[in-house]
């Protein structure tokens, strides 16, 4: 008998011990993952190597990038996609939800802005699309403050056009148009990570309550993120209950690993997960990786990273394979004792 990961949930706002999901849930539900569509910028490591700390080190990052010579350089022009195709974050998450007893997992792929990896996925699996939502994780501003929302469960005939819509009012700074094209598309909207300390307005906690009295009838639910830690979700849950909203569990693992932190659901399909939502039923499930020292979650994905830079970087558009061609940098052989590292760890059970 194969033997099955220890499992919390979130029921009333508070962690409770579910050793069995399988015996409480029909299926598993992944609502934020993301693909290698996802463009994931490298700009804040522009404010970190602004610090005095950093500036004897500078140059050496810089070589280690392939990036020394480069005139008036800067961070932001530097990005990567995550290294998996939606097949195969598909097969992470269905295998994932296999060690907890279940068959199958319903799956949202929600790239940063970008619907093409779930379209990608739905048209390579159209005997699955009950069960692959299409949407994105969409980027706007709201009083100098940076916020990221889950869009999932958009109608297949119109998604493109929703999509694109979505975008052009977010990048104008239209929210109250954003906001009633998404009532309008009755898909679901999941207020992200919320308090993560983005923008000019480090209080995080009072921009967000400030989005939620103008937007909140059209949020769904707040979210219980697998990549932050317990203190700033914790926060999320009290501020769910205050603003007596649901909350989600999400993965946001974008690289090295499945979501430690799911949804269990009474679902058949995803569109009846969105109208469970909606109506106030949501209960997130959280697996034992997620309890690992975020340190060290952080430190793997960034060795995840390191690994796999040649493949999965881009300079101005440029991809980095094709800038360093011919050339060694400093990361090469950082990032071929990461992989020998990330395999030990794996075999060791260490991963997280």
């Amino acid at each position: 008998m194969t033997k099955r990961a220890g499992c919390w949930t979130i029921q009333d706002y508070e962690i409770k011990p579910c050793p069995q999901p399988s015996r409480e849930f029909r299926t598993l539900v992944s609502p934020h993952t993301h693909s290698n569509h996802s463009i994931e910028r490298m700009a804040p490591l522009d404010s970190v190597m602004r610090r005095w700390y950093m500036w004897p080190l500078r140059a050496i990052v810089r070589r280690a990038f392939g990036l020394n010579g480069i005139p008036n350089l800067t961070y932001k022009d530097l990005h990567y996609n995550p290294p998996y195709p939606p097949e195969e974050v598909l097969r992470m998450e269905t295998e994932a939800a296999g060690a907890l007893g279940f068959d199958h997992v319903q799956l949202a792929i929600t790239d940063h802005d970008e619907i093409s990896g779930c379209v990608e996925l739905r048209q390579r699996r159209p005997a699955d699309a009950h069960r692959i939502a299409l949407g994105e994780e969409l980027s706007l501003r709201f009083e100098g403050h940076l916020f990221h929302f889950g869009i999932t469960g958009l109608p297949a005939d119109r998604a493109a056009e929703i999509h694109a819509g979505l975008q052009s009012a977010a990048v104008a700074g239209r929210l109250d148009e954003l906001f009633e094209v998404l009532q309008a598309a009755r898909c679901l909207v999941v207020f992200n990570h919320p308090l993560i300390p983005w923008g000019r307005n480090r209080d995080s906690g009072a921009v967000a309550q400030s989005m939620l009295r103008r937007y909140g009838h059209a949020i769904d639910a707040l979210e219980f993120n697998g990549m932050r830690g317990r203190r700033e979700n914790d926060r999320v849950l009290e501020l769910a209950r205050y603003v007596k909203k649901p909350v989600v569990g999400g993965g946001d693992s974008h690289l090295l690993l499945a979501s430690s932190t799911v949804c269990g659901s009474g679902a058949d399909n995803y569109a009846d997960f969105v109208e469970e939502v909606k109506s106030g039923r949501a209960v997130p499930v959280i697996k034992s990786d997620y309890f690992a020292p975020m340190r060290w979650k952080l430190f793997l994905r960034v060795l995840h990273f390191m690994a796999h830079y040649r493949q999965i970087g881009y300079f101005r558009g440029e991809p980095v394979a094709t800038m360093l061609e011919h050339k060694t940098v400093l990361l090469d052989p950082v990032g071929w004792m990461s992989k020998v590292f990330l395999n030990l760890t794996t075999e060791l059970g260490l991963a997280r």
